[in-house]
């Protein structure tokens, strides 16, 4: 009887160990794999089951336990891998020489967490583990441009320049204001040269001294606006503190900012010749009056002044500038002053002579005009924003050339044996001009939203830095264009200049470098730009590459439209001499890669 229950007493003994046993080994079961089903599971994987990674795995690699058929059912397998529930990237998955082993690459860093991969064959097999990713994710910001001596100023590279700042948005009143200049400044032009080569009788008129000191009055003060607003945008400050003249030095400092102010002085100096008109007929005024209206108009084709474009561009500019005025400011005249009522002898001269000399002044602005599109959009007329907008212009001014010709031949046609100007042909007459000049004016609302744009070959040109850097290369495509400049380029401690080209306005702007060494971590530098400037990363041991050999570097950023199409280049790395002599290198606090 003893013996019976010492014998049960053991088989209950042997029940519970084999639960026990049981119990354990589906714990390990599961942590080795997690799910399973089918006949094939996992005997190993790289990273393994519950394993805490320090360093970023490039590779996934899965060892199954029973050969795999071909390289078909690999590519069919649903391997993924998730961080903090964030799916990673992976690549095709390859199947190793021994049909066992399955790697794919990562082709994105996982981010630091609980990481899940998952895996299912073709014959329903299937399975996940878990392993930790300890990868701190840290960034690096370049450096504010600040004016050397300020607190934190990055005086390690030896040169700063401001990022340019959106500022207020006034762009919309300042194009109608350009507007309203480019009508100002050549009515004054036109009128005083029409009285010059057709009516010297006009300054004799009281409607014509009254016209042009109205007109260049408004001139003033439409400029004196047009430099407030354009200090406003440059400087990010109010309306009143722009009012002052001696802040737009230092404010419109750049090429055409210089060119702006004195397009103000010259319209100011103009008005000794608009307040009395005789003055452009006198010959001992005629030359210093000519030469400040013709100064003043030039001034027109030199708005690109400081962007990287042809000489001859600007030669071409000053033409067309001269034509259109003469041809605009002798419509306004015109219309104005000339033809508002009946009229002697010298006002059919001067609609005669005037009428010859617009089509020549005409066929120079259309001549002109076509070269510059050339030489600014090139093939880019109908892929760039700045060419398409020259398009509209183009389909204007053909409909001004057939007006034009019109007009030239009803005053030949009407005003051949004339001596007098009745009023009935001063009305039909100002109507047909009114409506060329409509078309002209069409033409003038271009031509300001031509110059607020930036052509294809009027980009903005690169400043050359006054520090030497041992690495610098300039990327670019269609859309993006960047300059990586860097010092010294060893191991260890470095600085880095950044400079943006292009587009005018951008987010998310990062520039990434990841060493190909395996094991070492990788440097991401949230650049702080929205518009084009420079960034600097200081050499203040913030910056650190921390492995020798090459370096992949990508530069990214994202507009309006979507994401850019990210730059690429290669730095080699060398060692450096401090760190030959020394067995552990400088880690990097940054993103691993």
């Amino acid at each position: 009887m003893a013996f019976l229950k010492t014998k049960q007493r053991a088989k209950k003994s042997a029940l519970v160990g084999l639960i026990c046993l049981g119990i354990i080994g589906g714990f390990f079961g599961t942590s080795a794999n997690a799910s399973v089903s089918g006949q094939n599971q996992l005997s190993s994987s790289n990273p393994a089951p519950n394993q805490v990674v320090s360093v970023p795995p490039t590779q996934l690699q899965l060892v199954f336990q029973n050969p795999l058929a071909n390289a078909e059912v690999v590519t069919a397998m649903g391997l993924s891998l998730a961080c903090n529930g964030t799916l990673v990237g992976l690549g095709v998955p390859q199947l190793g020489t021994d049909f066992k082993t399955v790697s794919a690459a990562l082709t994105q860093i996982p981010p630091s967490g609980l990481c899940t991969v998952s895996w299912a064959l073709p014959d329903k097999s299937l399975g996940s583990f878990s392993f930790t990713s300890a990868v701190e994710i840290q960034t690096t910001i370049a450096g504010a441009t600040e004016t050397p001596g300020t607190p934190g100023a990055p005086t390690i590279i030896g040169e700063t320049i401001e990022q340019q700042d959106a500022g207020p948005r006034v762009g919309g009143i300042l194009g109608l204001l350009r507007i309203l200049e480019y009508m100002l400044m050549s009515a004054i032009f036109g009128g005083l040269a029409l009285m010059l080569t057709a009516w010297p009788e006009g300054p004799t008129y009281g409607v014509t001294l009254r016209y042009m000191r109205l007109t260049w009055i408004a001139c003033v003060v439409t400029m004196f606006f047009v430099l407030v607003l354009s200090t406003m945008r440059a400087e990010s400050q109010g309306f009143i503190a722009s009012m002052n003249p001696f802040g737009w030095f230092g404010a419109l400092n750049t090429g055409s900012g210089a060119i702006l102010i004195l397009r103000f002085v010259l319209i100011l100096a103009s008005g000794w010749v608009a307040m009395n008109p005789g003055r452009i007929n006198d010959p001992a005024s005629q030359l210093l009056a000519s030469s400040i209206i013709i100064a003043m108009i030039a001034t027109l084709g030199l708005s690109r002044l400081g962007q990287d474009v042809a000489i001859f561009s600007y030669i071409l500019g000053i033409f067309h500038a001269i034509a259109m005025a003469y041809w605009i400011g002798g419509l306004l005249l015109l219309s104005r002053v000339v033809l508002i009522g009946p009229g002697s002898s010298d006002l059919v001269s001067a609609v005669r002579a005037f009428a010859k000399h617009a089509v020549v002044a005409f066929g120079v602005t259309a001549f002109t005009g076509a070269l510059l599109v050339y030489l600014l959009d090139g093939s880019s007329i109908f892929t760039s924003g700045h060419g398409r907008i020259g398009v509209f212009k183009v389909i204007f001014v053909s409909v001004m050339i057939f007006i034009t010709l019109v007009l030239k031949n009803f005053v030949a046609q009407k005003l051949i044996d004339g001596d007098n100007l009745t009023g009935r042909m001063a009305w039909r007459l100002r109507r047909a001009v009114s409506v060329e000049l409509t078309f002209a004016l069409i033409a003038l609302m271009f031509t300001s939203w031509l110059v607020a744009t930036t052509p294809p070959k009027a980009k903005a040109e690169i400043r050359t830095t006054s520090a030497t850097y041992s690495f610098r290369e300039e990327l670019k495509n269609d859309r993006f264009h960047v300059v990586i400049s860097l010092t010294p380029g060893v191991t260890g401690t470095n600085a880095m200049r950044i400079e943006l080209i292009e587009p005018r306005r951008i987010n998310n702007f990062a520039v990434k470098l990841v060493p190909q060494a395996i094991g070492f971590s990788g440097i991401q530098i949230n650049v702080p730009l929205t518009r084009p400037g420079a960034a600097i990363v200081a050499g203040d041991g913030s910056f650190i590459l921390n492995a020798p050999g090459i370096w992949n570097i990508e530069v990214s950023g994202t507009t309006t439209t979507g994401d850019l199409t990210p730059l690429a280049t290669t730095l080699a790395v060398t060692q450096s001499p401090e760190a030959q002599a020394v067995t552990t290198l400088p880690t990097a606090t940054t993103i691993g890669g």
